[in-house]
């Protein structure tokens, strides 16, 4: 990023004693997001973005006259400006992604928990789904530690905006797109795709961020997997199906078996190849299940999953 930007913030130490930590923890979370920034640039990428707009003089001022949290959103203002217009065009790539909304997460963490904090994650996903349509990701299905992190960041960013206000946050299909390469991973090497990409996030270091893999980011993730798999190639998506209604047969435990079933519910939603698949595999099953009334109900309603409605 510019110094300028760095400048900016680094001038505030001497003028708002009060707030010299906070200062300095947002200026360590800055200097993280640099290796986003070609050095070559780092010295003009401010000043070209916003030339028109103001002064550096102007620039490095403008943020004594504002309360903490007007500051917090100024700094996460330019700084998401630098990376769209300075460092995308030179390299789009999972990691940089990651990186930049780490940054914008840990600063945002230092507004008071409320609603102009959700608002400001809301508005950065919605900033991000645009940047992914003008600089989408391409990364081979072998890569996982940094399309990991940037789901487990996208996943946690859309929690903290739906706290404080009145609806969950929308994902756009664009989004979910560029996990395609992930999912499809998963639902080639894992015996429940969801499942294992929930527990695999539970067990990875988060960037120092603490949080718990639930139930909401069970949900994002079976949204993003129901938008992805009918897009995978049909050999991956019967494998898939199957494997999961496997697991459901010979499952012992009823909670385990909801959860493999949630899992394929979540693949056969806008799948018609695989609700015909699945159902065509339950009504031979289900007469070997009779004993078993939980996983016998779940057949029956595969069985009938395949009828028109």
């Amino acid at each position: 990023m510019s110094e300028d930007l760095i400048k900016s913030v680094e001038s505030l130490l001497s003028s708002s004693k009060n707030s010299r930590r906070q200062i300095n923890n947002i200026l360590n979370i800055l200097k993280q997001g640099k290796s986003l920034f070609p050095s070559n640039q780092t010295s003009q990428a401010s000043d070209e973005f916003l030339k028109d707009v103001t002064s550096n003089k102007n620039k490095r001022s403008e943020l004594h006259g504002m309360n903490k949290q007007e500051r917090i959103l100024k700094i996460i203002e330019r700084f998401t400006n630098e990376f769209e217009v300075k460092s995308l065009p030179n390299n789009v790539s999972v990691k940089n992604y990651l990186l930049y909304l780490l940054v914008v997460f840990k600063i945002s963490r230092k507004m008071k928990a409320g609603y102009q904090r959700s608002l400001v994650l809301a508005n950065t996903l919605s900033r991000l789904n645009q940047m992914f349509v003008n600089y989408p990701l391409h990364y081979n299905k072998r890569v996982t530690r940094d399309p990991l992190g940037l789901l487990f960041l996208i996943t946690e960013s859309a929690l903290e905006a739906s706290r404080h206000l009145k609806f969950p946050y929308k994902f756009d299909d664009v989004t979910f797109s560029q996990f395609l390469p992930l999912i499809a991973k998963y639902c080639m090497d894992s015996d429940d795709p969801l499942q294992e990409i929930a527990k695999t996030l539970s067990e990875m270091p988060k960037f120092r961020i603490t949080a718990i893999i639930g139930e909401g980011h069970q949900k994002i993730i079976g949204n993003i997997l129901q938008y992805c798999f009918p897009k995978m190639p049909l050999k991956t998506r019967i494998e898939t199906g199957t494997r999961l209604l496997k697991k459901i047969i010979l499952e012992q435990n009823d909670s385990t078996v909801l959860t493999h079933y949630n899992t394929l519910k979540s693949c056969m939603e806008k799948d018609d190849d695989l609700r015909i698949h699945a159902s065509k595999i339950a009504k031979t099953e289900i007469g070997k299940t009779k004993y078993r009334r939980f996983v016998n109900g779940i057949l029956d309603e595969l069985a009938q999953s395949a009828n028109p409605t």
